[in-house]
Protein backbone atom coordinates (compact mmCIF):
# COMPACT_ATOMS: atom_id res chain seq x y z
CA UNK A 1 0.00 0.00 0.00
CA UNK A 2 3.04 2.28 -0.10
CA UNK A 3 5.35 3.89 2.40
CA UNK A 4 2.56 6.09 3.75
CA UNK A 5 1.45 3.12 5.87
CA UNK A 6 4.88 3.01 7.51
CA UNK A 7 4.79 6.76 8.08
CA UNK A 8 1.28 6.60 9.53
CA UNK A 9 2.21 3.83 11.96
CA UNK A 10 5.21 5.84 13.20
CA UNK A 11 3.04 8.93 13.67
CA UNK A 12 0.46 6.91 15.63
CA UNK A 13 3.21 5.50 17.86
CA UNK A 14 4.65 8.99 18.40
CA UNK A 15 1.25 10.46 19.29
CA UNK A 16 0.46 7.71 21.77
CA UNK A 17 3.91 7.94 23.38
CA UNK A 18 3.78 11.74 23.63
CA UNK A 19 0.40 11.80 25.37
CA UNK A 20 1.49 8.93 27.61
CA UNK A 21 4.65 10.74 28.69
CA UNK A 22 2.63 13.85 29.46
CA UNK A 23 0.24 11.77 31.59
CA UNK A 24 3.17 10.28 33.50
CA UNK A 25 4.54 13.75 34.14
CA UNK A 26 1.12 14.79 35.37
CA UNK A 27 1.00 11.80 37.73
CA UNK A 28 4.01 13.17 39.60
CA UNK A 29 1.92 16.21 40.53
CA UNK A 30 -0.78 14.13 42.18
CA UNK A 31 -0.87 14.25 45.98
CA UNK A 32 -3.14 11.19 46.28
CA UNK A 33 -2.54 7.65 45.06
CA UNK A 34 -5.99 7.57 43.45
CA UNK A 35 -5.25 10.39 41.01
CA UNK A 36 -1.79 8.99 40.36
CA UNK A 37 -3.29 5.65 39.34
CA UNK A 38 -5.72 7.42 37.01
CA UNK A 39 -2.88 9.25 35.27
CA UNK A 40 -0.76 6.10 35.02
CA UNK A 41 -3.71 4.15 33.60
CA UNK A 42 -4.19 6.89 31.00
CA UNK A 43 -0.48 6.68 30.18
CA UNK A 44 -0.68 2.90 29.80
CA UNK A 45 -3.61 3.19 27.40
CA UNK A 46 -1.82 5.86 25.38
CA UNK A 47 1.59 4.16 25.23
CA UNK A 48 0.49 0.53 25.18
CA UNK A 49 -2.88 0.62 23.43
CA UNK A 50 -2.27 3.40 20.92
CA UNK A 51 1.48 3.94 20.77
CA UNK A 52 2.27 0.23 20.47
CA UNK A 53 -0.68 -2.01 19.59
CA UNK A 54 -2.51 0.34 17.23
CA UNK A 55 0.72 1.48 15.58
CA UNK A 56 1.85 -2.10 14.98
CA UNK A 57 -1.37 -3.17 13.32
CA UNK A 58 -1.64 -0.01 11.26
CA UNK A 59 1.63 -1.14 9.68
CA UNK A 60 0.07 -4.57 9.06
CA UNK A 61 -2.27 -2.90 6.55
CA UNK A 62 0.68 -2.97 4.16
CA UNK A 63 1.22 -6.74 4.48
CA UNK A 64 -0.42 -8.50 1.56
CA UNK A 65 0.54 -11.87 0.05
CA UNK A 66 1.15 -12.12 -3.65
CA UNK A 67 -1.62 -13.28 -5.91
CA UNK A 68 -5.19 -13.62 -4.73
CA UNK A 69 -4.31 -14.95 -1.26
CA UNK A 70 -6.31 -13.51 1.61
CA UNK A 71 -5.29 -12.54 5.13
CA UNK A 72 -7.92 -12.57 7.85
CA UNK A 73 -7.60 -11.77 11.56
CA UNK A 74 -9.05 -13.33 14.68
CA UNK A 75 -10.74 -10.38 16.40
CA UNK A 76 -10.65 -11.97 19.86
CA UNK A 77 -6.86 -12.36 19.71
CA UNK A 78 -6.39 -8.85 18.36
CA UNK A 79 -8.47 -7.48 21.22
CA UNK A 80 -6.57 -9.60 23.73
CA UNK A 81 -3.29 -8.26 22.35
CA UNK A 82 -4.51 -4.69 22.90
CA UNK A 83 -5.43 -5.43 26.52
CA UNK A 84 -2.08 -7.16 27.07
CA UNK A 85 -0.18 -4.14 25.72
CA UNK A 86 -1.98 -1.81 28.13
CA UNK A 87 -1.39 -4.14 31.09
CA UNK A 88 2.30 -4.51 30.19
CA UNK A 89 2.91 -0.76 30.26
CA UNK A 90 0.83 -0.26 33.40
CA UNK A 91 2.66 -3.09 35.17
CA UNK A 92 6.03 -1.63 34.20
CA UNK A 93 5.08 1.81 35.49
CA UNK A 94 3.76 0.42 38.78
CA UNK A 95 6.89 -1.71 39.29
CA UNK A 96 9.09 1.31 38.59
CA UNK A 97 7.85 3.48 41.44
CA UNK A 98 8.67 7.18 41.83
CA UNK A 99 12.42 7.10 42.42
CA UNK A 100 15.30 5.68 40.41
CA UNK A 101 16.24 2.32 41.88
CA UNK A 102 18.10 -0.09 39.64
CA UNK A 103 16.31 -3.28 40.74
CA UNK A 104 12.90 -1.66 40.23
CA UNK A 105 13.97 -0.22 36.87
CA UNK A 106 15.24 -3.60 35.66
CA UNK A 107 12.16 -5.40 36.95
CA UNK A 108 9.79 -2.89 35.38
CA UNK A 109 11.67 -2.95 32.09
CA UNK A 110 11.64 -6.74 31.92
CA UNK A 111 7.96 -6.87 32.81
CA UNK A 112 6.98 -4.26 30.26
CA UNK A 113 9.26 -5.61 27.54
CA UNK A 114 8.09 -9.19 28.02
CA UNK A 115 4.47 -8.04 27.97
CA UNK A 116 4.95 -6.13 24.72
CA UNK A 117 6.68 -9.14 23.16
CA UNK A 118 3.78 -11.37 24.20
CA UNK A 119 1.42 -8.79 22.73
CA UNK A 120 3.19 -9.09 19.39
CA UNK A 121 3.09 -12.89 19.61
CA UNK A 122 -0.63 -12.94 20.42
CA UNK A 123 -1.41 -10.34 17.77
CA UNK A 124 0.53 -12.17 15.08
CA UNK A 125 -1.16 -15.44 16.05
CA UNK A 126 -4.40 -13.74 15.01
CA UNK A 127 -3.22 -13.75 11.38
CA UNK A 128 -5.11 -16.36 9.37
CA UNK A 129 -4.01 -17.31 5.85
CA UNK A 130 -4.88 -19.97 3.32
CA UNK A 131 -1.81 -21.97 4.19
CA UNK A 132 0.84 -21.86 6.89
CA UNK A 133 2.81 -19.15 8.70
CA UNK A 134 6.28 -19.60 10.18
CA UNK A 135 8.15 -17.16 12.40
CA UNK A 136 11.92 -17.03 12.46
CA UNK A 137 13.27 -17.86 15.92
CA UNK A 138 16.17 -15.40 15.87
CA UNK A 139 13.99 -12.56 14.67
CA UNK A 140 11.51 -13.26 17.48
CA UNK A 141 14.32 -13.26 20.07
CA UNK A 142 15.90 -10.09 18.67
CA UNK A 143 12.52 -8.36 18.63
CA UNK A 144 11.94 -9.35 22.25
CA UNK A 145 15.34 -8.03 23.31
CA UNK A 146 14.63 -4.75 21.53
CA UNK A 147 11.29 -4.55 23.33
CA UNK A 148 13.05 -4.82 26.70
CA UNK A 149 15.57 -2.14 25.66
CA UNK A 150 12.74 0.18 24.60
CA UNK A 151 10.94 -0.43 27.89
CA UNK A 152 14.05 0.24 29.97
CA UNK A 153 14.70 3.42 28.04
CA UNK A 154 11.18 4.82 28.42
CA UNK A 155 11.01 3.92 32.12
CA UNK A 156 14.38 5.56 32.79
CA UNK A 157 13.25 8.63 30.89
CA UNK A 158 10.05 9.17 32.88
CA UNK A 159 11.92 9.32 36.20
CA UNK A 160 13.62 12.57 35.24
CA UNK A 161 12.34 16.04 34.54
CA UNK A 162 12.86 17.03 30.91
CA UNK A 163 12.01 20.08 28.81
CA UNK A 164 9.17 19.82 26.31
CA UNK A 165 11.53 19.45 23.34
CA UNK A 166 13.17 16.41 24.94
CA UNK A 167 9.76 14.81 25.60
CA UNK A 168 8.78 15.27 21.95
CA UNK A 169 12.11 13.82 20.84
CA UNK A 170 11.69 10.81 23.14
CA UNK A 171 8.20 10.20 21.72
CA UNK A 172 9.59 10.30 18.18
CA UNK A 173 12.37 7.88 19.12
CA UNK A 174 9.87 5.56 20.79
CA UNK A 175 7.65 5.57 17.70
CA UNK A 176 10.50 4.60 15.40
CA UNK A 177 11.76 1.95 17.83
CA UNK A 178 8.36 0.30 18.30
CA UNK A 179 7.71 0.07 14.57
CA UNK A 180 11.28 -1.18 14.10
CA UNK A 181 10.66 -3.89 16.71
CA UNK A 182 7.62 -5.04 14.74
CA UNK A 183 9.41 -5.02 11.38
CA UNK A 184 12.33 -6.92 12.90
CA UNK A 185 9.90 -9.65 13.91
CA UNK A 186 8.20 -9.52 10.51
CA UNK A 187 11.56 -10.04 8.78
CA UNK A 188 11.42 -13.67 9.88
CA UNK A 189 7.83 -14.33 8.79
CA UNK A 190 7.29 -16.79 5.94
CA UNK A 191 3.89 -17.38 4.37
CA UNK A 192 3.22 -20.61 2.51
CA UNK A 193 0.01 -20.27 0.55
CA UNK A 194 -1.81 -23.54 -0.14
CA UNK A 195 -4.83 -23.22 -2.49
CA UNK A 196 -6.05 -26.63 -1.38
CA UNK A 197 -6.83 -25.34 2.11
CA UNK A 198 -10.06 -23.62 3.00
CA UNK A 199 -10.45 -19.85 2.94
CA UNK A 200 -9.42 -18.49 6.35
CA UNK A 201 -12.06 -17.32 8.77
CA UNK A 202 -11.93 -14.02 10.61
CA UNK A 203 -12.25 -10.37 9.73
CA UNK A 204 -10.51 -8.16 7.25
CA UNK A 205 -7.99 -5.98 9.09
CA UNK A 206 -9.05 -2.78 7.34
CA UNK A 207 -12.70 -3.06 8.35
CA UNK A 208 -11.69 -3.83 11.96
CA UNK A 209 -8.85 -1.35 12.31
CA UNK A 210 -10.51 1.75 10.87
CA UNK A 211 -13.03 2.13 13.72
CA UNK A 212 -10.28 1.24 16.23
CA UNK A 213 -8.10 3.94 14.69
CA UNK A 214 -10.86 6.55 14.95
CA UNK A 215 -11.68 5.57 18.54
CA UNK A 216 -8.00 5.56 19.49
CA UNK A 217 -7.29 8.99 18.06
CA UNK A 218 -10.41 10.46 19.64
CA UNK A 219 -9.55 8.90 23.00
CA UNK A 220 -6.31 10.89 23.05
CA UNK A 221 -8.44 14.00 23.43
CA UNK A 222 -9.51 12.85 26.92
CA UNK A 223 -6.07 12.99 28.60
CA UNK A 224 -5.16 16.09 26.59
CA UNK A 225 -8.22 17.89 27.95
CA UNK A 226 -7.54 16.58 31.46
CA UNK A 227 -3.96 17.88 31.35
CA UNK A 228 -5.11 21.30 30.18
CA UNK A 229 -7.69 21.70 32.95
CA UNK A 230 -5.82 19.91 35.77
CA UNK A 231 -4.35 22.18 38.45
CA UNK A 232 -0.73 21.96 39.47
CA UNK A 233 -1.18 19.91 42.63
CA UNK A 234 2.43 20.22 43.69
CA UNK A 235 1.90 23.87 44.57
CA UNK A 236 -0.39 24.32 47.56
CA UNK A 237 -3.09 26.81 46.94
CA UNK A 238 -2.80 30.02 48.93
CA UNK A 239 -5.84 30.51 51.15
CA UNK A 240 -7.70 33.69 50.53
CA UNK A 241 -6.92 36.54 52.89
CA UNK A 242 -9.58 37.08 55.54
CA UNK A 243 -11.88 39.97 54.88
CA UNK A 244 -11.15 43.02 56.96
CA UNK A 245 -13.92 44.26 59.15
CA UNK A 246 -14.99 47.76 58.28
CA UNK A 247 -13.89 50.42 60.69
CA UNK A 248 -16.34 53.10 61.74
CA UNK A 249 -15.32 56.46 63.08
CA UNK A 250 -17.41 58.50 65.40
Amino acid sequence: MGYWVLGLSILVAMAGALIGLICIRQSTKSVTSKFRLVWLASAAISIGGIGTWLAVFVSMLGVTPSGDALIRYDVARLTGAAVLAVLAVFGGLMALGRTLRLPRLLGGGLLMGAGLSLMLALGMSAVQVRGDIEFGLWQVIASGVLGVVISLGILWFVLRSWPTAAVVGAAALFGCAVVGMHYLRMAGVELRIDPRKTIPSGEDLFSFLVPMFVIGMLSLAVPITAVLVAPDRRTPSTPPAPARRPEFTH
